[in-house]
């Protein structure tokens, strides 16, 4: 995902379906995120075994069981059935279903509150009231995403593939833009860049960099986890073609293409409620 589709991705569509019979592909060939990442998320809190977290918009979980691998105990939120199906059990996270704006527990009740790879499907007020509800005062919030780099070559080429077999799904999005998604592009633009993110403070961004490696089979699953793929239709087709070209062209001995990636993490502290 670049930032080309991050903004897309802000674009009216229905978040509680958007992922619907993609869950298998999403857990099998999603990237994880980088260690480092984790690791500066969880930096000055206590000890991690004492932690409770809420993952929103969890997916498959796989930032959930980033953290539970850590010893944290993690409450992964999540309203797709097909997803909360495909994920990986882990004893440390337990699925909830809810959204992002009806975040089913209690007010001020945890340390921390992540999302991975998610925020930008809620809506953007009523989440961040919602995330600074159920946080202690000055509770850490941990928006996380890891996205193609098209500084790099391959996984430019790569996300130049995907967009043009998601065109059809963008003009259709397009054509209902009205004044509301344009508020909420303005909004999440903002805070894209760094500048604005209300009821939180001290809003941080850092970057880390990753990579993935995947052959034929997981460079299909992996398009074909992307929501606004067409999950049958001569689109999906044409790109399946143009994938077994692109890996034949970068390939490595071992019949993997390797995809760059960067992270992007932002930080931020809850403002007490008053």
């Amino acid at each position: 995902m670049s930032d080309n589709n991050f903004t897309s991705s802000t674009i009216e569509t229905n978040p509680l379906k958007f992922f619907s019979g993609r869950g298998e592909n999403y857990e099998k060939y999603r990237p994880s995120h980088p260690n480092a990442a984790i690791d500066k998320i969880l930096t000055g809190l206590e000890s991690n075994t004492q932690l409770v977290a809420a993952d929103i918009g969890a997916g498959t979980g796989i930032g959930s069981r980033l953290l539970a691998d850590r010893g944290i105990r993690v409450l992964a939120i999540e309203p797709n059935a097909d997803m909360k199906s495909s994920a990986t059990p882990h004893e440390l996270v337990e699925f909830l279903t809810g959204t992002a704006e009806e975040i089913p527990l209690p007010s001020a009740s945890l340390d921390l509150v992540t999302s991975f790879q998610a925020f930008h499907w809620f809506d953007f007020i009523n989440s961040l009231q919602e995330f600074r509800r159920i946080l202690k005062p000055n509770g850490r919030l941990a928006l996380i995403w890891t996205l193609w780099d098209d500084r790099d070559v391959v996984s430019k080429h790569y996300c130049r593939l995907i967009s043009e077999a998601s065109k059809e799904y963008q003009r259709k999005a397009r054509s209902q833009i009205g004044l509301k998604t344009l508020l909420k592009k303005l909004r999440y633009q903002m805070f894209w860049r760094g500048l604005w993110l209300p009821y939180f403070k001290n809003l941080q961004l850092h970057w880390f960099d990753s990579q993935q490696e995947l052959d034929l089979t997981g460079l299909i699953g992996l398009a074909q986890s992307q929501g606004f793929i067409p999950q049958e239709s001569k689109q999906l087709e044409q790109l399946i073609s143009k994938l077994s070209i692109f890996h034949s062209r970068f390939c490595n001995k071992c019949d993997r293409v390797r995809l760059a990636y960067r992270t992007r993490l932002y930080l931020a502290t809850s403002i007490k409620l008053p």
